[in-house]
Protein backbone atom coordinates (compact mmCIF):
# COMPACT_ATOMS: atom_id res chain seq x y z
CA UNK A 1 0.00 0.00 0.00
CA UNK A 2 1.49 3.39 -0.94
CA UNK A 3 2.18 5.95 1.75
CA UNK A 4 -0.43 8.72 1.83
CA UNK A 5 0.10 12.32 2.78
CA UNK A 6 -2.77 14.57 3.76
CA UNK A 7 -2.49 18.30 3.29
CA UNK A 8 -5.12 20.77 4.46
CA UNK A 9 -5.67 23.99 2.57
CA UNK A 10 -8.51 26.37 1.84
CA UNK A 11 -9.42 28.47 -1.15
CA UNK A 12 -9.27 31.58 1.05
CA UNK A 13 -5.51 31.09 1.32
CA UNK A 14 -4.89 30.70 -2.41
CA UNK A 15 -3.40 33.64 -4.19
CA UNK A 16 -3.30 34.17 -7.92
CA UNK A 17 0.29 33.70 -9.08
CA UNK A 18 0.40 37.25 -10.42
CA UNK A 19 -1.91 40.21 -11.05
CA UNK A 20 -2.87 38.97 -14.53
CA UNK A 21 -2.48 35.24 -13.90
CA UNK A 22 -5.26 32.67 -14.08
CA UNK A 23 -3.30 30.26 -11.88
CA UNK A 24 -4.10 29.77 -8.19
CA UNK A 25 -1.32 28.56 -5.86
CA UNK A 26 -2.22 26.52 -2.76
CA UNK A 27 -0.09 25.75 0.31
CA UNK A 28 -0.83 23.38 3.20
CA UNK A 29 -2.12 25.23 6.29
CA UNK A 30 -0.20 22.97 8.69
CA UNK A 31 3.18 22.21 7.13
CA UNK A 32 3.28 25.08 4.57
CA UNK A 33 4.26 22.68 1.79
CA UNK A 34 3.27 23.59 -1.73
CA UNK A 35 0.12 21.56 -2.52
CA UNK A 36 -0.99 22.44 -6.02
CA UNK A 37 -1.35 25.00 -8.77
CA UNK A 38 -4.60 25.07 -10.73
CA UNK A 39 -6.47 27.24 -13.19
CA UNK A 40 -9.69 26.76 -11.22
CA UNK A 41 -10.73 28.93 -8.30
CA UNK A 42 -11.50 26.16 -5.81
CA UNK A 43 -13.59 28.57 -3.74
CA UNK A 44 -16.32 27.99 -6.32
CA UNK A 45 -15.95 24.18 -6.29
CA UNK A 46 -17.53 22.19 -3.43
CA UNK A 47 -15.19 19.17 -3.96
CA UNK A 48 -11.92 18.43 -5.65
CA UNK A 49 -11.00 14.97 -6.84
CA UNK A 50 -7.41 14.13 -7.64
CA UNK A 51 -6.82 11.20 -9.95
CA UNK A 52 -3.93 9.00 -8.80
CA UNK A 53 -0.78 10.06 -10.66
CA UNK A 54 -2.38 13.23 -12.05
CA UNK A 55 -0.25 15.63 -10.00
CA UNK A 56 3.47 16.09 -10.35
CA UNK A 57 5.92 17.95 -8.16
CA UNK A 58 9.09 16.97 -9.99
CA UNK A 59 10.06 20.46 -11.24
CA UNK A 60 9.92 22.15 -7.84
CA UNK A 61 11.74 19.27 -6.11
CA UNK A 62 14.59 19.18 -8.61
CA UNK A 63 14.97 22.96 -8.79
CA UNK A 64 13.46 24.99 -5.90
CA UNK A 65 13.85 28.17 -7.98
CA UNK A 66 11.07 26.87 -10.27
CA UNK A 67 8.60 26.96 -7.37
CA UNK A 68 6.26 29.95 -7.15
CA UNK A 69 7.10 32.77 -4.75
CA UNK A 70 5.46 31.90 -1.40
CA UNK A 71 2.75 34.15 0.06
CA UNK A 72 5.10 35.37 2.83
CA UNK A 73 6.95 37.37 0.14
CA UNK A 74 4.50 39.81 -1.41
CA UNK A 75 4.96 42.32 -4.22
CA UNK A 76 3.41 45.64 -3.17
CA UNK A 77 2.61 48.70 -5.25
CA UNK A 78 5.38 51.20 -5.92
CA UNK A 79 8.14 48.63 -6.39
CA UNK A 80 8.07 47.44 -2.78
CA UNK A 81 8.34 43.86 -1.54
CA UNK A 82 7.02 42.77 1.87
CA UNK A 83 8.66 39.79 3.59
CA UNK A 84 7.07 38.18 6.67
CA UNK A 85 9.91 37.20 9.01
CA UNK A 86 9.89 35.10 12.17
CA UNK A 87 12.93 36.09 14.27
CA UNK A 88 14.73 33.93 16.81
CA UNK A 89 17.10 36.04 18.92
CA UNK A 90 20.12 34.97 21.00
CA UNK A 91 21.17 32.36 18.43
CA UNK A 92 24.79 31.32 17.83
CA UNK A 93 24.91 33.22 14.54
CA UNK A 94 22.73 35.12 12.11
CA UNK A 95 21.23 32.86 9.45
CA UNK A 96 18.18 32.28 7.27
CA UNK A 97 17.00 28.85 8.42
CA UNK A 98 13.74 28.36 6.51
CA UNK A 99 11.56 29.83 3.78
CA UNK A 100 8.00 28.53 3.60
CA UNK A 101 4.50 29.78 2.84
CA UNK A 102 3.97 31.45 6.22
CA UNK A 103 7.27 33.18 6.90
CA UNK A 104 11.00 33.37 6.49
CA UNK A 105 12.72 32.09 9.64
CA UNK A 106 15.84 34.09 10.60
CA UNK A 107 18.11 33.69 13.61
CA UNK A 108 20.16 36.56 15.02
CA UNK A 109 22.80 36.53 17.75
CA UNK A 110 21.73 39.79 19.43
CA UNK A 111 19.10 39.86 22.18
CA UNK A 112 15.72 41.44 21.49
CA UNK A 113 16.22 44.02 24.24
CA UNK A 114 16.74 47.67 23.23
CA UNK A 115 16.23 46.91 19.54
CA UNK A 116 19.59 45.17 19.16
CA UNK A 117 18.04 42.19 17.36
CA UNK A 118 16.19 44.51 14.96
CA UNK A 119 19.41 46.33 14.06
CA UNK A 120 21.26 43.07 13.49
CA UNK A 121 18.35 41.69 11.46
CA UNK A 122 18.34 44.72 9.14
CA UNK A 123 22.10 44.58 8.66
CA UNK A 124 22.04 40.82 8.02
CA UNK A 125 19.14 41.00 5.55
CA UNK A 126 20.99 43.75 3.67
CA UNK A 127 23.88 41.32 3.17
CA UNK A 128 21.57 38.44 2.18
CA UNK A 129 19.50 40.37 -0.37
CA UNK A 130 22.45 42.26 -1.89
CA UNK A 131 22.49 41.75 -5.69
CA UNK A 132 25.91 42.36 -7.19
CA UNK A 133 25.98 44.38 -10.39
CA UNK A 134 22.24 45.08 -10.33
CA UNK A 135 21.90 47.20 -7.26
CA UNK A 136 23.72 47.75 -4.06
CA UNK A 137 21.01 47.42 -1.44
CA UNK A 138 21.45 50.05 1.24
CA UNK A 139 19.89 49.94 4.67
CA UNK A 140 17.82 52.98 3.66
CA UNK A 141 16.08 50.76 1.07
CA UNK A 142 14.79 48.45 3.81
CA UNK A 143 12.29 49.12 6.56
CA UNK A 144 11.47 46.84 9.46
CA UNK A 145 7.91 46.94 10.78
CA UNK A 146 6.24 45.25 13.72
CA UNK A 147 4.54 41.95 12.89
CA UNK A 148 1.65 40.05 14.44
CA UNK A 149 3.59 39.06 17.59
CA UNK A 150 6.86 39.96 19.35
CA UNK A 151 8.92 37.49 17.26
CA UNK A 152 7.47 38.45 13.87
CA UNK A 153 8.57 41.33 11.68
CA UNK A 154 7.62 42.68 8.28
CA UNK A 155 10.59 43.64 6.14
CA UNK A 156 9.84 46.12 3.35
CA UNK A 157 12.41 46.14 0.54
CA UNK A 158 12.57 48.79 -2.20
CA UNK A 159 13.57 48.43 -5.86
CA UNK A 160 13.51 44.62 -6.13
CA UNK A 161 10.93 42.11 -7.33
CA UNK A 162 9.41 39.44 -5.09
CA UNK A 163 11.13 36.79 -7.25
CA UNK A 164 14.58 38.40 -6.75
CA UNK A 165 14.09 38.55 -2.98
CA UNK A 166 12.81 34.94 -2.87
CA UNK A 167 15.78 33.61 -4.85
CA UNK A 168 18.27 35.46 -2.63
CA UNK A 169 16.60 34.08 0.49
CA UNK A 170 16.67 30.53 -0.92
CA UNK A 171 20.40 30.86 -1.64
CA UNK A 172 21.00 31.95 1.96
CA UNK A 173 19.08 29.14 3.71
CA UNK A 174 21.23 27.26 6.23
CA UNK A 175 19.61 24.49 8.29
Amino acid sequence: MPKRTTHTYSSEDALPEGPESDLFVYYCKHCASHVLITEEDLELAPFIYVVDGALSSVAAETNPHDAPVPPCITQLEGGLVQVAIEVEDRAQRSAVTRVNADDVRVTVAAPAARGEANSELLEFMGKVIFIEGVLSLRLTQMTLQRGWNNKSKLLIVEDLSARQVYEKLLEAVQP
